[in-house]
């Protein structure tokens, strides 16, 4: 219904109800003039009997006509200013034109704090790179608890530890060979792999001091479970080996999964997911008891060389080749890209419990990625330094 329709029907009910008033008025016998004295007769009774005349009502009756056609005329005004806006932009006008246009006044107390707006832009942030000068990165892991992130530089077979919320880094430990990866072990240790030695290597955090907990030919990825093991990806054999720790006893998990396979992943349920960095990108899933493996999905022209699970089905992967990060569905191998510009991306850690994705590359750079701003249309789109 129009406001046209509204405004007349409005009009209408009044006109009739002003009719009905006059006329009752007209017809009703007594209705009329009164003398008086007749008034002041009436007036002087008890006003709970009832009147022979009621002309209290009459009263009322010729209160109510020109109740009603007041009435009318607003609604005719109504329906005027709804089907002609200039009307009422013309009395805007003259208002303004009167009165002067509305001033604003803001003083320091309407103002945001400082404060709130760091707030604001620190929840806004999509991305942010944390540190440089780090080598040639290769890999990297991270500490929630300490707000650190550990950071592999092969060229110079050494860990550096980053505080992410400054950037500040130092060595944490050294002579650590051709390191391809890293993870914490808990306790103040962690554990990296020595491709070029063919070592799995336990690293004390706190005096930076390291020693061997197997031979495993062309070590490169490794995860670790928490019942002590650690699961090495072979670069050269294209095996999934595991390691008891700290004794270093090994047993063959898979086979046959190409040369060239990179990250390992444990999802705590009994599969691994592993990253093949050459002959294809494919993503695989290992059943550690059944010790069967089948490919999840393969990133045609990329390179899976790093795998991370946020543990609601979703995997991540850097294609060290094109410098972008994937998001990739378990369930049915869906992929799409979420970030690039990340340069010869090599490292990749996922920090679960703030939402931080952490990727690290060739150029020494350790980036910074809002996992919720990845899961919005788009991603993050190309970083920049």
């Amino acid at each position: 219904m129009s406001f046209k329709n509204i405004f007349d029907n409005g009009g209408d009910e009044a006109g009739s109800a002003e009719k009905s008033a006059q006329a009752l008025n007209k017809d009703t016998p007594g209705a009329g003039d009164v003398s008086e004295a007749v008034r002041k007769l009436e007036s002087e009774r008890d006003p709970w009997l009832v009147r022979q005349t009621a002309h209290g009502a009459f009263d009322v009756m010729g209160f109510l006509g020109p109740l009603f056609q007041s009435a009318q005329g607003v609604a005719a005004a109504q329906r005027q200013a709804s089907e002609n806006p200039g009307s009422v932009s013309g009395m805007a006008s003259a208002t303004n034109k009167a009165f002067g246009p509305p001033k604003v006044s803001i003083g320091d107390e309407d103002m945001p704090k400082l404060e709130d707006l760091s707030k604001l832009i620190a929840n806004r942030r999509s991305y942010a790179l944390i540190a440089t000068s780090l080598g040639t990165s290769e890999g990297v892991a991270v500490d929630p608890s300490l707000n650190t992130a550990y950071v592999a530089d092969r060229g110079g077979v050494k860990l550096s530890a980053v505080k992410v919320d400054t950037g500040a880094q130092r060595t944490a430990a050294s002579a650590l060979g051709d390191i391809g990866e890293v993870q914490l072990g808990g306790q103040g240790t962690a554990y990296s792999t020595d491709y070029g030695g063919a070592r799995l290597l336990e690293v004390n955090l706190a005096d930076g001091s390291s020693r061997k907990i197997a031979d495993v030919a062309g070590a490169y990825g490794v995860a670790l479970d928490a019942a002590g093991t650690a699961y090495v990806a072979s670069w050269l054999d294209g095996q999934l080996i595991a390691v008891d720790l700290p004794g270093g006893q090994k047993r063959t998990i898979v086979t046959g999964l190409g040369q060239g396979i990179g990250g390992v992943a444990l999802d705590g349920r009994g599969k691994a997911y592993i990253g093949r960095k050459d002959g294809g990108g494919h993503l695989y899933e290992v059943d550690l008891a059944a010790r069967t493996h089948r490919v999840v999905t393969t990133l045609s022209g990329a390179s899976t060389i790093r795998v991370a699970l946020d543990g609601a089905g979703r995997a991540y992967t850097i294609d060290h080749v094109n410098g972008r990060l994937y998001e990739i569905t378990l369930a049915d191998g869906a992929q799409r890209v979420v970030a690039s510009g990340l340069g010869t991306c090599e490292g990749l850690a996922l920090d679960t419990v703030n939402g931080w994705i952490y990727v690290s590359n060739r150029d020494g750079q350790l980036w910074q990625i809002n996992q919720r701003a990845t899961q919005a249309l788009g991603g993050v789109g190309k970083v920049v330094p």
